[in-house]
């Protein structure tokens, strides 16, 4: 069986790839921007298909070709980027989502996990706690792409029988990530230390912001890729780290514990704090993704700023800006 992941060479798809190469498997990876960082490792078990999810005929002659049977669909425009080009984010995010499920109908893939965010909540919100039920009212071109990608992924589910599955993901820390989006700051306090320079954390210290470690994430979605049909009720499933959220300071404090002398301090921008102001405060719920299939995080915030320091330690040159 072949497994095809969209947006394979970013941090994440590279990721859920080791997983899935240690699985036995030697995935298709769909995504525009070269193999880099510990993928080139892994150069001989996977296979790069330079494609946007924007051509739809390059998708289908790659599940064709490569007999497809799963699709791990994680490419796409993040927050920032799509608020500055919400149009190039609707052909990406939206028109991209799409064609992958089209792909998937047309040849006969069986299984399509989608990537999802909690970007899809954001107004009318009752209380502190989020369910997998809870209101979907984004604010943001990026949460309402997601929002219309999951209805999609249910319609393909219902109309074809597609095995329509997702995860929403908070945003996901790690290593390596470059695209700047409203919550980077998570993984920028972390690695410019490490690399012996200042950062300046864009948002109040009090600010909190639910996050995911990239390892805990990857490991998410190779689980719910591998739960059997019957296991799957809720089809798209909150998936939380630490919870609370930690705040900014606690996380330039558990950096400062890895990092002694590190250079941060903050410098609130107003943009990004009105983008974070709706989602800082939740609590996300995922009890139906432990109850289903097993999910259970591995990683809280002390544990994850050590494992994100000894990655970059041991591969500092696979990093650097």
């Amino acid at each position: 069986m072949s497994i095809l992941i969209t947006g394979g060479t970013g941090f994440l798809g590279a990721e859920l790839c080791r997983l899935l190469v240690a699985d036995g498997h030697r995935p298709i990876l769909l995504d525009p921007a070269p193999p880099r960082g510990r993928l080139l490792e892994l150069a001989p078990h996977y296979h790069h298909v330079p494609a946007s999810l924007t051509n739809l005929p390059v998708l289908l002659n790659t599940v064709r070709e490569h007999g497809v049977r799963t699709v791990y669909h994680l490419g796409g425009m993040l927050s920032m980027p799509s608020e500055r080009d919400p149009w190039g984010a609707f052909e990406i995010n939206v028109a991209g989502t799409y064609n992958v499920f089209e792909a998937c109908r047309l040849e006969g893939v069986e299984r399509c996990v989608f990537a999802s965010s909690i970007a899809v909540y954001a107004e009318g919100l009752t209380g502190d706690t989020i369910t997998d039920d809870s209101l979907q009212r984004p604010t943001s071109m990026y949460g309402a792409g997601k929002v219309f990608s999951e209805l999609q992924g249910r319609f393909y589910a219902r109309r074809f029988g597609l095995d329509f599955r997702g995860l929403r993901v908070p945003s996901v820390v790690g290593p390596g990530s470059r695209v700047a989006h409203m919550s980077i700051y998570n993984c920028w306090a972390i690695e410019h230390p490490l690399a012996g320079r200042a950062y300046r954390i864009p948002v109040e210290p009090e600010t909190r912001c639910p996050t995911l470690y990239y390892k805990d994430a990857a490991r998410a979605f190779w689980l719910l890729g591998r739960a059997k049909a019957d296991q799957i009720k809720t089809k798209v499933y909150n998936v939380a780290g630490q919870r609370p959220a930690y705040t900014a300071a606690q996380l330039a404090d558990a950096v400062r514990a890895q990092v002694p002398g590190a250079d941060l301090d903050f410098a609130p921008d107003p943009g990004i704090s009105q983008l974070l102001q709706g989602i800082g405060r939740l609590d996300l719920d995922d009890s139906p993704a432990r109850r289903e299939w097993g999910w259970e995080p591995a990683f809280a915030l002390e544990a994850m700023v050590a494992d994100f320091a000894a990655e970059y330690r041991a591969h500092p040159e696979l990093y650097a800006f």
